[in-house]
């Protein structure tokens, strides 16, 4: 299994959250992980009292609409996130691999650096700066740790103190801002051209996030990510997310054989009986296509969903001691 974990934060973590609204009813297959994975939560203390840190068991199952027929479990991993003296820690834990031969390590990061480490012997074996690319008028969204309740009356205040373009709607109840692509991180490769994040005022959460980038080639990636809560004593919990990544990729493949059969999804594909299948390989006509690619072949475009979902969710019960390498 490749390990690949996305971050889809904006500004330390605001990217990846929606509303109360979006709950594990969806009728998509991609709820499905959530549907057949009841979540239990361990809420420390009171739930009224805010969330100074969240655990999770984090599984992430992808979907590619070009390539795909069903979502793909592609990685697992335990998740840590706490608030302390006011810095933001983040740990993640991936289990060993033994059928890829991957051995279990971790990954501990604050606003400053990242460390790779061993998680039995705590040897670090590799420490990574981070440098910030966002303005520093962004840094009143960096205390959100996007899993429950947002401070909505402090980040609309400073919305309007730093003059962002605002949009209220009084019949949605969503509180849009549109965020300056300028004073956000971007290069000549890959130009942040918008972002925007949609709260809604009734239940103080985040509804929505979205983020438009072109690449040099022109390739315009659009990437919408929502949240999916549970209710815990009154207050929203952060259970899992769905981010779609759309890629509109101008460039075409060209000098493909107009013989090549296009299939736009499983259904176009024709059916053979057991029979027909036996007999089609008793001739040895039968060739496995691991590459099959849906839709037209010299199209570059595509759509990849990726989804979060969480078991085994624990507030304010990580202990300091799991962030120590980087408390020293």
């Amino acid at each position: 299994m490749q390990r690949k974990v996305s971050y889809l934060f904006i500004l330390s973590a605001l990217l990846a959250a929606a509303a109360c609204k979006n709950s594990v009813d969806g009728t998509s297959q991609l709820y499905e992980p959530f549907k057949s994975n009841p979540v239990t939560i361990t809420w420390n203390g009171k739930a009224d009292k805010g969330v100074e840190s969240f655990e999770a068991d984090v599984e992430v199952h992808t979907l590619n609409n070009r390539t795909d027929v069903h979502a793909q479990l592609r990685d697992k991993y335990r998740l840590a996130v706490k608030t302390i003296a006011g810095r933001t820690f983040i740990r993640l834990d991936f289990p060993a691999d033994e059928l890829h031969g991957i051995a279990a390590r971790s990954m501990l990061s604050n606003d400053s650096e990242m460390i790779i480490f061993d998680p039995q012997t705590e040897v670090i074996e590799q420490r990574i700066a981070l440098d910030n690319p966002n303005d520093s008028s962004f840094d009143f969204l960096k205390g959100e740790t996007a899993v429950s309740r947002v401070n909505l009356k402090m980040i609309r205040a400073e919305a309007a103190r730093l003059a962002f373009d605002v949009d209220e709607n009084e019949e949605t109840g969503l509180l849009t801002l549109n965020l300056p692509p300028n004073l956000l991180g971007s290069n000549a490769d890959d130009r942040l051209i918008s972002s925007r994040v949609s709260f809604d005022t009734h239940t103080d959460t985040l509804y929505e996030a979205e983020t438009v980038h072109i690449r040099e080639d022109g390739t315009k990636i659009t990437t919408n990510t929502i949240v999916l809560y549970e209710d815990k004593d009154g207050e929203p919990v952060k259970v899992g997310s769905v981010t779609e990544i759309t890629y509109d990729n101008p460039n075409k493949i060209t000098g493909i054989s107009e013989d090549v059969p296009i299939y736009n999804s499983e259904d176009d594909i024709p059916k053979l009986s057991q029979a027909e299948h036996a007999a089609l390989q008793e001739q040895g006509t039968v060739v496995p296509n691991e590459q099959l690619i849906f839709g037209d072949p010299g199209d570059l475009s595509y759509k990849e969903t990726v989804v979060e979902v969480y078991q085994d969710i624990g507030i304010n019960t990580a202990q300091d001691t799991l962030f120590k390498l980087l408390l020293q």
